[in-house]
């Protein structure tokens, strides 16, 4: 996902913001509301997971609660200071080589639609890369009836205002979302390159991935295996 012109503001001020602009303060309390359910019902119980953009272990911790073995990837030394539950890797994804393979390898949030055709590309190259010839890869896609039209999302204290939405040539969307959390106030402006599903299956496929599996009615969650 690319995240541009990042802002912080209130309280004592906007705390570490990370390469990719993302607030760290705004996801260490972050929950999983539900998305470790959808991931632990489709990969092997007990299983060795990589997770690629762990962020603050929002989905680390529950994946180990649950017994999974798992080794949390991001490129934010301030985000992964957060992950206690879990060995860490502080690398991108895209120049992430490991010397082992995982039973599953998840990249969650969006990052799969990257505007950027060459950066999906090396996302995925690192997914075939480290999961197991009898291994699942675990992708979240975003959903673009997200970016339809302006709203605003509330969720206990929590308040998601997504505007200045603009649906740009080629698929794409951008908006920018804006966070409230407990008085403190986070921007980003946030670029989505859309597919459907048969543009999706063709992606993977090109990466050398199929057996396509989808999680969840909106198709925002799926399985994929090596071909």
């Amino acid at each position: 996902m690319d995240i541009r012109g990042s802002s912080g503001q209130g309280g004592s001020g906007p705390g570490a913001i990370t390469p990719d602009g993302s607030p760290v303060e705004l996801y260490v309390d972050a929950g999983a509301h539900g998305d470790d359910e959808v991931i632990a019902a489709a990969i092997p119980t007990y299983a060795e997971i990589l997770e690629l953009g762990c962020g603050t272990g929002r989905i680390t911790r529950p994946l180990t609660a649950r017994g999974h073995q798992v080794v949390a990837v991001d490129e934010s030394p301030d985000m992964l200071a957060h992950v206690t539950t879990a060995g860490t890797v502080c690398s991108s994804i895209e120049d992430l080589r490991l010397d082992r393979r995982f039973d599953v390898v998840l990249m969650m949030s969006f990052l799969i639609n990257a505007p950027d055709d060459a950066v999906r590309r090396r996302l995925l190259a690192t997914c075939t890369h480290d999961v197991r010839a009898d291994g699942v890869v675990v992708l979240q896609r975003h959903d673009r009836a997200s970016f339809a039209e302006p709203r605003v999302l509330e969720r206990e204290d929590h308040r998601l205002e997504i505007a200045d939405v603009e649906h740009l040539p080629g698929d794409v969307d951008a908006a920018t979302m804006t966070h409230t959390v407990a008085g403190r106030t986070w921007s980003q402006r946030v670029v989505v390159q859309n597919f459907t599903d048969e543009q999706l299956e063709a992606l993977l496929a090109e990466a050398g991935l199929g057996k396509v599996d989808y999680l969840t009615p909106d198709h925002t969650w799926l399985t994929a295996q090596l071909l």
